[in-house]
């Protein structure tokens, strides 16, 4: 069971961008989970977006005639609502949202009611919200009557409406509805609006429930009358089934832009090292220790540096809460008009603070908002990518929304994908395989130079290659916090990386990692094995892991055939699109028989077993400091599953490279050339025979494409190199993903091959490396140019926005509409006819121009930058 908090608060128009601003800071500052707001003043044909990056959600009722009244309701973005249905009424005087906190149904309904008649239009809402309400019920909202009776209310005699009160009362008893505030504070007063002209203060927002859930409320609390005419209300829930979120401390990198603060924390390195760098620790226990050290003093610093920032600002809230209390008890002149100057001047801090806010913003666009780079790719982007899993298949067929049984679920899984053996395979099973695959091994000379110890140029070229802006490891280090302090922190790191031997590993803490589930596209997400595992590693492990790989990479290419294209250097998916298509072309024209078989590897990085890589590794050649290396970063690593924000018990890995290490795809290929190699030497699978070779298998990574010219003999013999392949490396197929088709195979043989091998069998084409491959290669344009270009027709069409530049417009192209053009340029060798290539120039002067009359000619824009055309 977790906290939520709602917040209700009368707004009084957010159509100022700087009110707007202040607005959404202050209910992050107070951690509001659920906002109702009311008097948003935002026209429907016209109305500004709430949505941030901590309110991921909302939802809104705006008024069609003017800018007046208008509702919003805002989701948090650490929420896991999804909503189902809503209703918004076109006059701006309510919203009502239907869906599910976790596993719990609820409704949450946002009123603004009229000056006058406001029983009248409360009983027709609340009639609508009666049919419209499932699941436990949070109503909020200004209801421009306070439910108080005179002895009650701050207000002068003759100022209350007994009978409207009372016809009140009676509409929240006949709907079974309880004030919240008062059901909390029975004897209590306090207010949420003061009226200047009648001098008079009086409860008007409220929060509503029924009476049967008022057991889930923790506090009812109403706040000060601050940069609004109205006090905001708050109320915290504990609602059943939503499990608490758990958070991992993040550096936050602002704090290494301030001098004094590089120099504190250079002095607090410094000071670490020198007091317990005495011999009595490894240096990689030693480097270990000094993140919780650091982390300490971080934290401290933070919150100083944010205690120093608020501290005008607490100060003249806690003046405001105190004028405004004795005011409320004994009204005067004098303690108004002290009041009013102190609300005067804290609503200029936070205006001059948003306006700085704003500024800081514009300039960032300004700069930043129309170039290639992270702010386009944000505002291209149709969505936000929800993370959140709302409910999950079990293993025995059901279904579970409950977040503990996600979990459970989620950890048997992995926990089976990365345990799949008890013991390692055995020594001489895996001899017995390599021995008739690997005929290729590294020299002496270069296998000692890849087990010098690390240097700090090394260390210093990995952190330059390193990109930024990434999500670190379990220990929340940055990239950023190794780059500011690389000359004090790189020796005793080297140390720790060179400490590593056959006795001397890394602590258990530095190879923890936790994995982010990423929902594979277009795939059922119900599934476990339809997410992607990307395991968040901590920064020194993969910088250790990139220096590894950047020694490996020059010698790569004499490892790997040149079959296997995948990260390997001066090597493209280009090489394998170009032979197939050249095959395909073979086979038709010499009408030479041929079957093409995409293989579907399932898992396959995930599976790689450790024994088996490491004596690939060995067999290569490489020496023991390399394996020492290697095998360090495998001993015995744990992950933590995040999910739906919440960690789960740890995880033992005992097999896989890890997706988001740097040395994980070299690895992978490591491993799997024996297999290929073994597929080349296997004289039973029978490929097409060229001038200089035979042509039977192309990979770029675990995307395997098979040709082979005798199917009924070739491919049970491929099933058995993948037997026996599995038994040494845990290798898999799921041969029902598995797309083949065939070439100029006689009908005979076609079914026969199709009743004894239930792969997924293709009439037109296959698809390999996002291409799609047909029979008839006459139908390359078709298949591939006519759909990206409906493709980028639709995006051009739904990135048309005013506030996009002329030269965001270009840069839009040259971003994410040109790389797709480029791939298919490079890896389809066929004639593209001028009529494509007019459509496209088309659509991007459309773009560009935004659908005017261009004002440059298309020769000046397309001219080269150098020198005339």
């Amino acid at each position: 069971m977790a906290k939520i908090r709602l917040i209700s608060l009368n707004v009084r128009g957010l159509n100022h961008p700087a009110k707007r601003r202040i607005a959404m800071a202050d209910l992050r500052k107070q951690k509001c989970d659920f906002a109702f707001l009311q008097e948003t003043h935002f026209r429907s044909d016209s109305a500004p977006t709430l949505r941030s990056t901590y309110f991921t959600q909302g939802f809104y009722s705006n008024f069609e005639a003017s800018k007046s009244r208008g509702v919003a309701i805002l989701v948090a973005s650490h929420i896991p609502f999804t909503c189902t249905s809503q209703m918004a009424d076109p006059q701006g005087r309510f919203i009502f949202i239907k869906g599910h906190i976790g596993s719990r149904l609820v409704t949450l309904a946002n009123l603004y009611l009229p000056n006058t008649h406001q029983c009248t239009a409360l009983r027709k809402i609340l009639n609508k919200l009666a049919k419209f309400a499932e699941g436990l019920l949070f109503c909020g909202g200004d209801f421009n009557i306070s439910p108080d009776s005179p002895k009650e209310a701050a207000a002068p005699p003759g100022a209350s409406q007994p009978s409207k009160r009372r016809r009140f009362h009676q509409l929240l008893q006949t709907f079974q509805l309880v004030d919240c505030w008062r059901a909390m504070h029975p004897a209590g007063r306090d207010y949420t609006f003061y009226s200047h002209a009648a001098r008079v203060y009086s409860r008007l927002d409220l929060f509503l429930m029924s009476h049967h859930t008022l057991h889930l409320i923790r506090t009812v609390s109403i706040g000060s009358i601050t940069w609004s005419d109205h006090a905001p209300v708050l109320m915290d829930l504990e609602v059943p089934d939503l499990p608490p979120r758990q958070y991992q401390w993040r550096l936050n990198e602002s704090l290494l832009k301030d001098v004094v603060h590089r120099e504190y924390l250079t002095e607090a390195i410094t000071h670490y090292f020198d007091e317990n760098d005495n011999g009595e620790v490894t240096d990689p226990l030693l480097w270990e220790a000094h993140k919780s050290v650091l982390r300490g003093q971080l934290i401290q610093l933070g919150a100083r540096c944010k205690r120093d920032r608020g501290d005008k600002i607490q100060s003249l809230l806690a003046d405001i809460q105190t004028f405004e209390t004795l005011h409320k008890t004994t009204p005067s002149a004098e303690h108004y008009s002290a009041l009013s100057s102190l609300r005067s001047e804290l609503r200029e801090l936070l205006h001059h603070h948003a306006c700085r806010s704003l500024l800081l913003t514009k300039r960032s666009y300004y700069l930043h908002g129309n170039k290639c780079g992270k702010l386009l790719a944000r505002a291209l982007r149709q969505k936000y990518q929800s993370t959140y899993i709302p409910k999950l298949r079990r293993s025995d067929g059901s279904v579970t929304h409950l977040n503990d049984e996600i979990i459970a679920e989620f950890h048997t899984y992995y926990h089976s994908l990365y345990n799949l053996r008890d013991s390692p395979p055995p020594a001489k099973l895996m001899a017995d395989y390599l021995a008739k695959a690997l005929d290729v091994a590294i020299s002496p000379d270069q296998a000692e130079a890849l087990d010098v110890p690390f240097t700090s140029e090394e260390l210093a070229e990995a952190l330059k290659a390193t990109p930024t802006g990434k999500s670190p490891g379990p220990d929340g280090f940055s990239i950023g916090y190794y780059r500011t302090f690389l000359k004090t922190l790189g020796p005793y790191l080297l140390r720790s990386f060179n400490a590593i031997d056959e006795g001397t590993s890394f602590p258990a803490e530095a190879l923890r990692a936790t994995i982010s589930l990423i929902p594979k596209p277009g795939k059922d997400p119900l599934s476990c094995s339809n997410y992607r595992p990307i395991s968040l590693i901590n920064n020194d492990i993969k910088l250790m892991a990139k220096m590894l790989a950047r020694r490996l990479n020059p010698i790569l290419p004499s490892l790997i055939h040149p079959d296997q294209v995948g990260f390997v250097p001066l090597r493209g998916a280009r090489d394998n699109t170009l032979r197939a298509i050249n095959l395909l072309h073979i086979s038709r024209v010499s009408s030479t028989p041929m079957l093409f078989l995409s293989v579907d590897a399932e898992k396959a990085f995930d599976r790689v077993d450790w024994s088996f890589l490491i004596t690939v590794l060995a067999k290569l050649g490489l020496g023991p400091r390399w394996l020492a290396w290697v095998s360090a970063l495998y001993s015995n690593p744990t992950a933590l599953l995040r999910v739906n924000g919440s960690l789960s018990s740890p995880l033992s890995v005992r097999n896989g490279t890890r997706q988001g290490c740097p040395l994980s795809p070299i690895l992978f290929i490591i491993t799997l050339e024996p297999f290929l190699q073994r597929l080349r030497d296997n004289e039973c699978i029978r490929g097409y025979n060229g001038p200089l070779h035979e042509y039977k298998v192309s990979a770029f990574a675990d995307d395997v494409l098979l040709t082979i010219i005798d199917p009924l003999q070739s491919l049970p013999a491929f099933l058995r190199e993948v037997h026996l392949y599995a038994a040494v490396s845990n290798f898999k197929i799921n041969t029902t993903k598995c797309e083949a088709i065939g070439v100029d195979i006689p009908d005979a043989t076609r079914l026969q091959i199709r009743s004894l091998f239930p792969f997924s069998w293709q009439s037109e084409a296959i698809t390999y490396l996002g291409l799609r491959l047909p029979s008839d290669l006459t139908l390359l344009y078709t298949l591939n140019y006519e759909p990206l270009l409906h493709r980028v027709r639709s995006d051009l069409q739904a990135w048309d926005k005013p506030h996009f530049s002329w030269f965001g417009r270009i840069n839009i192209i040259k971003m994410s509409i040109l790389p797709k053009f480029l791939y298919l340029f490079q890896t389809l060798p066929i004639h593209v006819t001028p009529s494509f290539f007019n459509t496209l120039r088309s659509l991007f002067g459309k773009f560009i121009w935004a659908d005017k009359r261009p004002r440059l000619a298309f020769r000046l824009l397309t001219r080269p930058k150098h020198g005339e055309d």
